[in-house]
């Protein structure tokens, strides 16, 4: 099934179409759809597609060559193979010499790890023949530490020579309609906050089975991928995936700081810094400073969250649970311990996804206002959820951000200011916004105060969730 990706389409088509050679690389996180959009890309254009699998180097020449034999000789012609590497990369220069041939390599780091020296091979036919040809070239791969090493590193055989990279991004709460089409926007954060918009877990989703019924029989079944592939993840990733289990677990479970996560994961206080910096260079965590009114952030008050909501929900709901659901009590668990604490998990995507709306949304209700940071802010006495933040213009949104089932009103707008009125302290001349985010609207009393005064603005749902 192959939702969305036209940008994606689109921005591959503008490189194909360049008159160039092109050396695109193509990274993302596991199922985050590569694989889907470069099959959809690929299909009736003249070249190969080739996915790398775990095998030798032998049979992976084997096999590629095979594909590269027929494009070059037609498909009646007798088997044949290149021999080598080099062989096979000629043979790509002579079919691109004259006319756009596309060779996409996706997982590549199978084909880097299988004993040959690759990228010394590309960078070497790159250099002497395939730039100046039609070529259209696509490494892609899903495990950074290989893609950096041979590509992206300023030391990597292959850096210098890409002509265009694309990161490929999970699927907005919008965005996901597409898989559940019937879903309201609360649905589609309910669902954002289990998958993290990866479409390789939407579509193991039922359209036609509620969150509950679908939790039971994904996440929480000891053969569905939403259940094991948090620990797939680390495997892939890290040398020794228990302690930062551990730290993905801890922090899942709201703690923060490095005392705090160090005591509950039961890792050395010293060792963790190295644990988080890893986590955080494969995207699932990353240290947030409250962001005052000065530009500055107090960094020694930085707290560690975890950024990708399918980890989140993974670290707090599956891994402390693994021998329960293993015992097939994953129903159980759904109606005893997700349920009740939904609410509350929920929250911390919401605010999340607030964040990342801000951009969008000042644009259209205070025109003008570009922020510099969003973040949020605390001391030791107030919290703000959603601060976003123009120190030239001394323009701030000073944001409250609830995932309740019951709507704001008045009282929490007034105690949303007196914490402005904290965030601000003794300085003056500043334009500050209360923007209120709220799963369940607002009362009749706060929408009358809104419409009068232009530095309140009101968000639900619907305006965050757009395609």
């Amino acid at each position: 099934m192959f939702v969305n990706r036209e940008q994606e389409l689109a921005w591959l088509d503008e490189r194909y179409q360049s008159g160039k050679a092109e050396f695109v690389v193509l990274t993302g996180r596991r199922r985050v759809g590569k694989t889907a959009l470069l099959t959809e890309f690929a299909a009736g254009r003249p070249g190969v597609y080739f996915l790398a699998y775990l095998d030798s180097a032998e049979v992976l020449l084997r096999n590629l060559s095979a594909a590269l034999w027929e494009a070059e000789h037609g498909p009646t012609a007798a088997p044949g193979s290149y021999g080598s590497w080099l062989g096979l990369f000629q043979a790509v220069g002579r079919l691109a010499a004259h006319r756009r041939f596309m060779l996409i390599l996706d997982e590549y780091p199978y084909l880097a790890d299988a004993g040959v020296r690759l990228a010394s091979v590309i960078q070497k036919l790159w250099d002497e023949t395939l730039q100046h040809s039609q070529v259209f070239l696509v490494l892609c791969g899903s495990y950074m530490s290989v893609m950096e090493r041979d590509v992206l590193n300023r030391d990597a055989p292959l850096y210098g020579r890409r002509t265009a990279q694309l990161t490929l991004q999970p699927l907005t709460p919008g965005q996901i309609r597409g898989f559940l089409p019937e879903r309201s926007p609360t649905e589609l954060i309910e669902v954002y906050a289990l998958t993290g918009g990866m479409p390789g877990y939407l579509t193991e989703l039922r359209p036609d089975r509620s969150l509950w019924v679908n939790l039971s029989h994904t996440a929480f079944d000891p053969s569905n991928i939403l259940y094991h592939d948090g620990l797939t993840l680390l495997r892939d990733e890290m040398r020794d995936p228990r302690h930062y289990a551990a730290v993905l677990r801890a922090i899942a479970n709201g703690y923060h700081t490095l005392s705090a996560i160090a005591q509950e994961a039961g890792v050395e206080r010293n060792n963790l810094p190295a644990y988080l910096s890893t986590l955080q260079g494969v995207g699932y965590v990353e240290r947030r400073a409250p962001v005052g009114i000065a530009p500055v952030a107090q960094r020694q008050r930085g707290t560690w969250h975890i950024t990708d909501p399918y980890v989140r929900f993974w670290g707090r709901y599956i891994l402390p649970y693994t021998g329960a659901i293993e015992k097939g009590q994953g129903a159980g668990l759904v109606e005893q311990v997700v349920r009740p604490t939904w609410e509350q998990f929920v929250a911390g995507t919401w605010e999340d996804l607030a964040r990342a709306a801000v951009y969008d949304l000042a644009a259209r209700a205070t025109p003008g206002f570009w922020p510099e940071v969003i973040g949020s802010w605390w001391d030791a006495g107030h919290q703000i959820d959603l601060v976003a933040v123009s120190y030239q213009q001394r323009i701030a949104w000073l944001g409250e951000v609830k995932w309740r089932n019951e709507p704001l009103g008045i009282p929490d707008l007034e105690a949303l200011q007196r914490r402005a009125r904290a965030w601000q302290g003794e300085v003056t001349g500043w334009r500050l916004y209360y923007p209120l985010f709220s799963r369940s609207g607002f009362t009749a009393a706060l929408y009358e105060r809104a419409a009068d005064d232009p530095d309140v603005l009101l968000f639900e749902p619907p305006d965050v969730v757009r395609p």
